[in-house]
């Protein structure tokens, strides 16, 4: 008999056990958020940009790539960067004293920032000298390092934010292209990145397929000994998806196929008449976008 209660109690323990157990679970599910885990959310507002991986030099260049269009906002330059100039940059104010700005104050302290582009020419400090040596400056080049200038730009990306971008070119011509490019900024042009192409192996495939902007490569022109424009640094690419290179069949990047109808203008682009356009043509530049055979619609040379 004592056996048989024993046995009873037991089971009752048990299911009573498991239901509380099922409850205790079935809260903890319905309120942990609230209890303070943090729960992640995708933030589907954000994509980020993606642009074909770029085979080897060995690879077909011409082989087929899906393109995906990063999404773009249309930037509007403030009046600060219309008028601006180097003289009348204002600089960065920043108010960090928690006195000023007591809870429930709708001011933010970093209501007051401004961001300040930057357009610097400065001769080629060691470290980029070093990083350059034997990747797109080559001992061969029929000058030294002080031909070339090093420059730190402002440019607007796909997203409409400002960034940071560098180029080298010849010392000859720096300053004119620091205006070139403050001109193509506060007309609120986007291009992707603005990356030494040391950044790529000196591999205009690789750079082109990143859709990244570059000046300075010494290198010789395909099949000749004819050292490139972009060997003395005076010529420039700007967004080579965007505006690729056309000979034949043949469309450097890949990617750029999505871009031979030029009549069809979107972000990053370039057009007659539009800013890069302008601020280039109007200092004497040549532009591979006029050329017959081949089209080159990312380059612009100084002669």
């Amino acid at each position: 008999m004592n056996i048989k209660k024993t046995t009873t109690f037991t089971i009752i323990v048990t299911v009573v056990a498991i239901a509380a157990i099922t409850i205790i679970i079935a809260w903890l599910s319905a309120n942990l958020p609230s209890a303070g885990i943090v729960v992640y959310e995708p933030n589907n507002n954000y994509m980020p940009e993606i642009y074909p991986t770029m085979p080897s030099e060995a690879y077909p260049p011409d082989e087929a790539y899906e393109h995906t269009i990063p999404p773009y906002e249309a930037y509007q330059p403030t009046q600060d960067d219309t008028n601006a100039n180097d003289e009348e940059y204002h600089e960065a104010t920043i108010n960090n004293n928690d006195a000023d700005y007591p809870v429930g104050d709708e001011h933010y302290p970093y209501d007051d920032y401004i961001f300040t582009p930057i357009f610097t020419n400065e001769p080629l400090p060691e470290h980029i000298i070093q990083q350059i040596t034997g990747v797109t400056f080559h001992d061969t080049a029929p000058f030294g390092h002080d031909f070339l200038t090093y420059l730190t730009v402002t440019h607007v990306n796909f997203y409409g934010e400002s960034v940071i971008g560098h180029l080298i070119v010849a010392a000859d011509i720096g300053y004119e292209v620091l205006d070139i490019f403050r001109e193509i900024y506060e007309g609120g042009f986007p291009i992707h990145s603005i990356q030494l192409i040391d950044y790529f192996d000196a591999s205009d495939y690789l750079s082109m397929a990143a859709n990244n902007s570059h000046a300075f490569n010494f290198r010789y022109i395909a099949g000749t000994n004819i050292i490139s424009r972009h060997g003395f640094g005076v010529a420039i690419d700007i967004n080579p998806v965007q505006n690729p290179y056309i000979r034949g069949d043949t469309i450097w990047p890949a990617a750029g196929a999505a871009y031979v109808d030029r009549s069809y203008v979107r972000p990053g682009m370039i057009i007659p008449g539009d800013v890069v356009y302008t601020a280039f043509m109007s200092r004497g530049w040549t532009w591979g976008g006029y050329w017959n055979w081949p089209r080159d619609y990312h380059h612009f040379e100084r002669r």
